[in-house]
């Protein structure tokens, strides 16, 4: 007791000296106590960190790495409970971590753990601690908590940033003469802060749902995530021009070559194709997206007759651009058209006789790799040998790398198909029994066949679309899979089973569960469905965009309440069914209709007289209120009585209003109110959404194997089979150094910019509670 009295005493001492921010009181008591001077460095400066206190806490660093008791001087890193970096990780004391760090101070996170403990040595605070796991056996994984706070450490942006600026790499270099060696990109690749809080956001998506369903935890995860993403539009923010933006949004840490035939996502990818919709509106990225559909910048902006606008006087100059850009579009949508289906394969094939690579390689890569050669002495005449820049491969080359052009045949292709649909169902014919001298017939089934053509084509790449590797996949991929697999298999049904069994026969007098008439109904709803894809070409209207966001949201809203409707459904139908049985004719007992003649259902209720009716008649009261004559029961012995009232009879009455009421009242406006409240919240954030999926609509047209859309997709699988036989073996490789040291200096812009803000705040928190205090 004597022993430990001075110790305590010791503590209290060293906490005084610190919150009374004494830096050379600290360093001299620390000083003076050489036996245990780690310990009480060590509590030093985790008191210090508890504070927040970074400029007394920078002092005591400092001092410590000259007497080498800092991790980066050889001293115990803290590597338990009592890491002071952990601590700052989890209360965000960014000053605090910064100092730490730059001594040597890391956080393991693999092997941590959290929980909570209190702090004697910070008045009572509660604050979160990591702890190194020792025995695995002690870890259960369905800890939430444990689970949140380890990753809640993990997922700071600050120390993810400082592993990555404050790396050796870096250190003593100048960006705009050093070069990053190989070895220092690997390991830059491997804690590249962007790629991490890509990382962690998908990790705190998972973390969303457990096994249980969704986690308790939900809202702290969502909110971590919204933490990570505003990192991310933070670096976007910062960007002083498209070049810089270019420059982190291309960046692909896998990339080897300058083709377009990447098999990893760059960053705008996986911003995109992750679902991260705060970074994807960011106005940088889309300005970044709309360069890249028109080939950075590449298009042709010359448009005809467009003295026309600026010659009509009162015009306003928004109607100016409008007209404008319907001239531009007057002369490229024919021009397109017409080159691809004229000139594009034909262009295609003649370059398999040279390179094989005017599909995979756009024009900027290939004057890069001109110039490459053009320092070569060895290739320098073979260079000069070949075709002029300014030639008709170069020329096609231009037009299919710009994205924008890509959508012309897309789109005519699509409107034809649909075309030929409708003309299908309007001149039905045999397509198995053709006849060469009936010209008329023959060319109705030369349309029927384009449109199964067509139609086998778009299911065969929807099939190859859903086990792509680098492909984005959402609602309408699987949508479009089902409308061609109903129309496919519909057509092959009802073609074959009419030509073999129902030929000549009339369709209507054929049962309804015929071959024919099944496959018929299945071609009717692809067709429908077809049509129904309509709605994702609104997305890319600013008019009608949002709508059509609003209207999808609001089925899925329906659908989600489709089992609570099945639910009730079924157990009014039982109910239904046993109280109304009497009055259903049974089978097994052909006397019992004529022994049923006091009471008799009233007229209006005829169809509860099968399980058939009634079942119907319950399913159509989900849209439709109806009075109570549909369940009247009629006693014939007193022609007076309009219904009966007697007990059973009664309960139907009963029955059906409490059906109505929940169904038609309670489940009609809960539905309607949940509607609205997904209106609400999705319009809110109406032009973030908007922008989020009319991107994605986009993106698929920036990948060469939409130069050639369906059915003319072969042409592209036979073009990359050849540029895979010619490829070159030493293509250019993507400056990765440049990327790195831009995102570098990004990063740090943006923590001067933040320290700047928190110092303005606290500057002006500082002045309302003087002006406060004065009055």
């Amino acid at each position: 007791m004597s022993m430990r009295q001075p110790a305590e005493n010791i503590e209290r001492v060293l906490k005084k000296l610190i919150e009374e921010r004494d830096n050379e009181a600290i360093i001299n008591f620390i000083d003076s106590h050489s036996s245990d001077r780690n310990e009480k460095f060590k509590s030093s400066v985790h008191q210090l960190t508890v504070w927040n206190d970074p400029e007394t806490l920078q002092s005591i660093l400092t001092w410590g790495e000259e007497k080498s008791l800092t991790p980066a001087t050889g001293g115990d890193g803290c590597q338990d409970k009592d890491n002071p970096i952990l601590l700052a990780c989890q209360e965000d004391f960014r000053r605090c971590m910064g100092c730490l760090y730059q001594h040597g101070y890391r956080m393991k996170e693999v092997q941590d753990e959290a929980y909570y403990e209190e702090d004697k040595g910070c008045v009572s605070q509660r604050s979160y601690r990591m702890k190194e796991v020792k025995d695995e056996t002690d870890y259960e994984e369905d800890d939430q908590v444990r689970q949140f706070l380890r990753f809640h450490a993990a997922s700071n942006v600050c120390y993810l940033s400082l592993e990555f600026t404050e790396h050796k790499a870096f250190q003593n270099k100048e960006q705009s003469t050093t070069e990053l060696t190989t070895e220092e990109i690997d390991i830059l690749d491997q804690i590249d802060p962007l790629r991490k809080v890509f990382k962690k956001m998908k990790d705190a998506d998972s973390n969303v749902e457990d096994l249980q369903g969704s986690s308790e935890l939900k809202s702290n995860y969502i909110s971590i995530k919204k933490k990570l993403e505003a990192f991310t539009g933070g670096i976007l923010t910062q960007c002083r021009s498209m070049h810089e933006v270019k420059t982190i949004l291309d960046h692909n840490p896998e990339d080897d070559d300058d083709d377009e035939l990447d098999d990893a996502y760059t960053n705008w990818q996986v911003a995109l194709f992750e679902g991260h919709k705060d970074l994807v509106s960011h106005p940088n990225f889309q300005r970044y997206l709309w360069r890249k559909m028109t080939g950075d910048g590449s298009i042709n902006k010359e448009i005809p007759f467009k003295f026309l606008a600026d010659k009509i006087p009162n015009l306003s100059s928004t109607s100016k651009f409008r007209m404008k850009r319907a001239l531009w579009n007057i002369k490229n949508i024919p021009l397109t058209i017409l080159t691809f289906l004229f000139c594009y394969p034909f262009v295609v094939f003649a370059d398999f006789l040279k390179k094989g690579d005017i599909l995979f390689v756009n024009p900027k890569a290939q004057e890069e790799r001109k110039l490459k050669k053009m320092w070569n002495n060895v290739e320098k005449q073979q260079t000069d040998n070949e075709d002029n820049p300014k030639g008709c491969f170069d020329y096609f080359r231009k037009r299919m790398h710009i994205p924008l052009f890509r959508m012309i045949p897309y789109f005519f292709i699509k409107v034809i198909y649909l075309n030929l649909i409708c003309f299908s169902f309007l001149y039905p014919v045999d397509p198995f029994g053709a006849n060469f001298q009936e010209t008329d017939k023959l060319v109705l089934i030369v349309l029927l066949s384009v449109t199964f053509i067509i139609s086998v084509s778009y299911l065969v790449d929807d099939i190859i679309q859903l086990f792509r590797p680098k492909h984005h996949k959402s609602f309408w991929n699987y949508f479009s899979l089902l409308t061609h697999l109903l129309l496919v298999g519909g057509a092959v049904i009802a073609s074959i089973s009419y030509h073999l069994f129902y030929q000549g026969k009339n369709l209507a007098d054929l049962s309804g569960n015929s071959a024919v008439n099944v496959g018929m109904a299945m071609v009717s709803f692809g067709a429908g469905m077809e049509f129904f894809c309509l709605l994702q070409w609104l997305i890319l209207l600013e008019t009608t965009g949002p709508m059509v966001l609003c209207v999808l949201h609001a089925i899925k809203d329906a659908l989600r309440m489709v089992s609570i409707y099945i639910v009730l459904f079924v157990a009014h139908s039982i109910a239904f069914i046993s109280l109304y049985k009497p009055f259903h004719p049974d089978p097994l007992n052909t006397t019992q209709q004529l022994n049923t003649t006091k009471y008799v259902l009233a007229n209006g209720a005829s169809a509860l007289k099968s399980q058939r009716g009634l079942i119907s008649t319950l399913f159509w009261r989900i849209i439709a209120s109806a009075g109570p004559e549909m369940v009247n029961i009629k006693s014939t012995m007193d022609p007076t009585e309009d219904f009966s009232l007697e007990f059973s009879h009664l309960m139907g009455l009963v029955l059906w209003g409490v059906y109505q009421i929940i169904v038609y009242v309670l489940m009609l406006n809960l539905l309607i109110a949940v509607m609205n409240t997904s209106y609400s919240e999705l319009w809110q954030n109406a032009q973030r959404e908007c922008k989020y999926h009319k991107s994605c609509f986009l993106a698929k047209f920036m990948e060469p194997l939409e130069i050639f859309p369906v059915p003319f997709r072969w042409i592209y699988y036979l073009a990359r089979a050849v540029y895979f036989c010619k490829k070159e073996k030493n293509p250019i490789k993507q400056d990765k150094s440049k990327y790195f040291w831009l995102l570098r200096e990004l990063i740090l812009n943006k923590q001067e910019a933040e320290f700047e803000k928190s110092s303005d705040d606290k500057i002006n928190d500082l002045k309302k509670d003087i002006f406060n205090e004065l009055r």
